[in-house]
């Protein structure tokens, strides 16, 4: 992970759940501040990627801090609110994403990587399917996963081969680096995989088709209602 930084405003002691040990977990490099006021001293110091506001922590809505930091740095601002705190919507919002709670820390950590810079040649878009090389994350409309390093390869070979009938042996020369036959089931495990991670339906997939007696066809742009 980078050590590019994400400023984090964060206090413990209860009032909401803290996402900081979580993010350190996942490889970020974390500075945490517990006030708004030395969160926006250090900001502009830092220029972190991403600042995360835990407002629910502070017992706050936390409206003046997002003010303050959106004139101290240009950073994007994620919000943590509770359910019910009021925060501001639309045009003349001050941070860039609102979460309330209860969430994961997962769904934070989503909400990282659609705002953390992203160097455009380790990215793989065809049709819907958006495809980030170097974190193996791939990413149709809202939806976001991770995939394992060979389940990764694989989309990439199905990428960059749209709208074309793969046969096995290809694709198994191309992820496995092996002729050998005998055996395809790690590729159809694999192909199960991918559909996990990017079918509307993996039950009824429409992104990677079966192709019977042949192999496997990935269609970028698929009609949903076929």
């Amino acid at each position: 992970m980078s050590e590019e930084t994400i400023l984090l405003i964060e206090r413990g002691g209860g009032r909401a759940p803290s996402f900081a040990q979580a993010l350190i977990r996942k490889g970020y490099h974390v500075e945490v501040f517990t006030t708004g006021k030395l969160a926006v001293e250090a900001a502009d110091r830092l220029s972190p990627v991403v600042v995360i506001l835990n407002a629910a922590s502070l017992g706050s809505s936390g409206k003046r801090i997002c003010a303050s930091l959106n004139r101290s740095c240009e950073s994007p601002i994620i919000h943590i609110c509770q359910p019910n705190d009021p925060v501001d919507d639309g045009a003349d919002a001050t941070c860039d994403v609102t979460l309330r709670l209860p969430f994961t820390a997962r769904k934070l950590v989503n909400r990282i990587r659609r705002l953390w810079p992203v160097d455009r040649t380790d990215v793989l878009q065809v049709g819907s399917v958006q495809f980030v090389k170097k974190t193996r994350v791939v990413r149709v409309g809202d939806n976001e996963s991770r995939l394992t390093p060979k389940a990764a390869q694989l989309l990439e070979v199905f990428m960059r081969h749209p709208c074309k009938t793969l046969d096995r042996a290809f694709l198994m020369q191309q992820v496995w680096d092996t002729n050998y036959m005998g055996d395809t089931r790690t590729l159809d495990v694999h192909v199960r995989w991918v559909r996990q991670a990017i079918e509307p339906d993996p039950r009824a997939p429409v992104y990677i088709r079966t192709i019977r007696r042949q192999g496997y066809y990935f269609d970028p742009e698929p009609d949903e209602n076929k």
